[in-house]
């Protein structure tokens, strides 16, 4: 989250530059060597965001790898550096089902996390405060898969730009009344949307999927590029990661470990390709952008053919883009409007609606 704030800010070049002074590759996560650099660098946009220095010193550093393995070096350095213990949660990867013993092995780690956070600040883990803050998860996630789906309809009332903004909440406020609350009032305002015919893209022309992590340090430039051009990005494989289906306050452990052992990222190739399928048809997209994350590759499924093999199996014709999401260094917007004039013109335009029908 501070790396992806970093980003949005356009601050990430000189803390990567930073973190590749201290030892760490060019080629490593771009989201770790902005974060660690800023940490080297004792300085963050939080202080002009909220008037904190930084990130607050942990007691203990805790990952999952279930959307990508960066985290297992990144969060050792955390540990080295404040010389604190470090836990790590490894689910079975690449599912294309959950069967059975991999969500007991997720249940049995989340509990000996338990037992770890336990025997280390010497608190106990209380279940019903547990049962509530999943509740409320539950409740959040809901209502944002809801407002998701809400850009199925024609035209879309929100864009993928938009997305980025609004789940903030269900990122920084999970688990909260506050998180809630906000999906609630956003959910209301959007349906109003949608029955007025409130277009987020006037005169919405084409209607396109965003398929990897988003290029934080573009967001604006982006969404005025893909609205000029009359296209709508109606949906992406990065917002739909925090709906978290099944959360249950009733059995708050085992919903959890079966909750984040689904999300997109640890899918298999075969299992991403085919909610891919069924997203394009859901949303009535013409086209895919399929962003090449340069520094991300567990991320980014152009790596792993799904490029190639999703538009074949959906006849959904796909752009490729090659970039970063924290690395400025590695976007280019001029090359990007090239891109776009040309799918458009020889891949979109003669078959303009035909997804649609």
């Amino acid at each position: 989250n501070h790396a992806a704030l970093i980003a949005a800010r356009r601050q990430a070049a000189p803390y990567i530059g930073r973190a590749t002074a201290a030892g760490f590759s060019p080629f490593a996560s771009s989201a770790m060597g902005a974060d660690i650099g800023a940490l080297l660098e004792g300085t963050s946009p939080l202080a002009a965001a909220h008037g904190i220095a930084g990130p607050p010193r942990p007691d203990l550093a805790v990952y999952s790898t279930n959307t990508g393995p960066e985290l297992t070096r990144w969060f050792e350095f955390y540990g080295d550096y404040y010389r604190v213990p470090v836990i790590g949660l490894h689910p079975a990867p690449v599912l294309e089902e959950v069967e059975p013993a991999d969500f007991d092995a997720a249940v049995h780690q989340l509990g000996r996390f338990v037992s770890q956070i336990e025997q280390a600040t010497g608190r106990t883990l209380n279940q019903d405060r547990l049962a509530e803050v999943v509740g409320y998860t539950a409740q959040a996630a809901a209502l944002w898969d809801e407002i998701l789906s809400l850009a199925r309809a024609v035209p879309a009332p929100f864009t993928y730009f938009d997305t980025l903004v609004h789940l903030a909440p269900m990122v920084l406020l999970r688990g909260t009344p506050e998180a809630v609350a906000y999906y609630q009032g956003l959910k209301a305002e959007l349906e109003d949307r949608v029955a007025r015919l409130v277009a987020a893209v006037p005169e919405e022309s084409y209607r396109f999927y965003w398929d990897g992590p988003p290029i934080w340090g573009a967001l604006r430039p982006l969404a005025r590029l893909f609205a000029d051009a009359g296209a709508a990005i109606v949906a992406s494989t990065f917002a739909g990661i925090f709906a978290l289906p099944g959360l249950d306050p009733d059995n708050p452990l085992a919903s959890l470990a079966q909750a984040y052992l689904g999300v997109f990222p640890n899918r298999s190739a075969k299992y991403q390709a085919a909610f891919l399928a069924l997203q394009f048809e859901q949303y009535g997209v013409d086209g895919a952008i399929y962003h090449d994350c340069r520094t991300a590759p567990h991320a980014s499924q152009v790596r792993h053919s799904s490029a190639v093999r999703v538009p074949g199996q959906t006849g959904v014709p796909g752009l490729v883009i090659e970039s970063d999401s924290h690395d400025p260094r590695l976007f280019s917007l001029e090359r990007l409007e090239g891109q776009l004039a040309e799918f458009l013109e020889r891949q979109i335009q003669p078959m303009a609606g035909s997804i649609r029908g």
